[in-house]
């Protein structure tokens, strides 16, 4: 039952994942073709992520309400259906009406994202026993790295051959088949959604994954190291890579393309690896994660003084593996020491936290960039990461105490 279940996961969730990809890439070309502008493309991803803060902190409450399971399939289908309202937006002549009804989607689906995302994560404990748990994340990050890959460059095509509209039929088609697996999945011994006469306020409950996160030792550093990392991490985003590619390593835009690919290859291999090392990854996952977050920083600095092209591509993909790599090992600790019943309020703790964190950054690295020169945030970055690691040093054996305090 258990395997059937986690086959039933991995599909719908790449069907999902894909649909995602295509939705997005669909939707830049639409908000393009309707008002021409890249300031309207941009204000997306800002209107997405504090969608999904929002979400994050209400998630408790809408998982005790529908269970794991419940919120997962709730959220996919209320998803299709949206898209399915939007689909005929793309038919739909250029106004400012339809752009702002167009960004209120945007809103509502990402919305859908903050609760589905926790509910996901949390079930794969539920699905897989906890020595494959290592091998099963890695798995699934591997599936996600090739989505989003095969989504970004065949969205492109689909885009450019057949318009958004196409590309928004296909992601529908996909949202209803990601929906009937989710509707399969089977979970044994979960936890039972909450009753309505459940004394609890609502306030209790949207604290109970930050009350978890306090009094669990393992779960505070891994909060606080990927606050700092995620902070770190802004310096990749797209706007910033774009520019050091211009004015540091002084060659085309599509050396920008070939970087972004470095660092999803990079992933893919961690994820690979991490399928096949598994057991060792368990055994040694302290050890791992500090290793992996000491990379990233010295990849960041080296990356932020290079000039040549083809060792930016290299740079990239180690910066891929050791970001990959603790990631893994972070989210099988939290899958490990978080109580069933609260495993998916601490993720959607942990998503509005770095939600809220990746906002902020983008703004600050942003400005930066422009005040002081692109190689100067590189440089933050890497002291953000370096501190992180000097921090695991310190607080790396607290990974292994995975007891809740009372």
């Amino acid at each position: 039952m258990k395997k059937k279940g986690f086959q039933f996961l991995w599909i719908g969730q790449s069907l999902a994942n894909f649909g995602d990809v295509l939705y997005i890439v669909g939707l830049m070309a639409l908000i393009y073709r309707l008002t021409g502008s890249a300031g309207n493309m941009a204000i997306v991803p800002f209107l997405s992520t504090a969608s999904r803060f929002i979400s994050a902190l209400i998630a408790p409450i809408i998982l005790d309400r529908l269970g794991l399971k419940g919120a997962l399939v709730s959220s996919q289908f209320c998803k299709t259906f949206l898209l399915f309202l939007f689909s005929f937006l793309s038919l739909l002549p250029a106004s400012a009406q339809n752009v702002i009804i167009i960004f209120a989607f945007v809103v509502l689906i990402s919305f859908l994202d903050g609760w589905a995302t926790p509910a996901r994560s949390a079930m794969v404990p539920l699905l897989v026993s906890e020595h494959k748990l290592m091998a099963a994340n890695s798995c699934l990050s591997m599936l996600d790295q090739t989505m989003a890959m095969s989504g970004w460059a065949l969205g492109g095509l689909l885009a450019t051959r057949f318009g958004a509209s196409f590309l928004i039929g296909v992601t529908l088609v996909l949202f209803c088949l990601s929906s009937f697996c989710m509707v399969l999945i089977r979970i044994v011994n979960s936890c039972p959604p909450e009753k309505d006469d459940d004394e609890r306020s609502k306030w209790a409950r949207m604290k109970e994954g930050w009350l978890t996160v306090w009094h669990t030792p393992a779960l505070r550093v891994i909060f606080a190291i990927d606050s700092l990392c995620s902070l770190a991490d802004v310096v990749w985003i797209a706007a910033i890579i774009y520019v050091f590619v211009d004015q540091a390593l002084h060659v085309d835009s599509s050396w920008w393309g070939y970087i972004n690919f470095s660092f999803f290859a990079g992933l893919m291999l961690a994820s690979f690896f991490g399928v096949r090392w598994s057991e060792t990854l368990n055994k040694h996952s302290a050890s791992v994660a500090t290793t992996g977050t000491l990379l990233t920083g010295i990849m960041t600095l080296i990356f932020g003084m290079n000039t040549l092209p083809i060792l930016a591509l290299i740079l990239t993909v180690v910066y891929g593996i050791a970001v990959q790599f603790k990631t893994i090992v972070f989210l099988t600790i939290e899958q490990k020491c978080a109580p069933p019943d609260q495993l998916a309020k601490v993720y959607a703790a942990q998503d509005a936290l770095l939600s809220i964190l990746f906002g902020v950054g983008s703004l600050l690295f942003g400005f930066l960039a422009d005040y002081l020169g692109v190689r100067s945030v590189f440089f933050l970055s890497a002291l953000l990461l370096i501190t992180a690691f000097f921090l695991l040093l310190t607080w790396g054996k607290n990974l292994n105490r995975q007891r809740v305090v009372k």
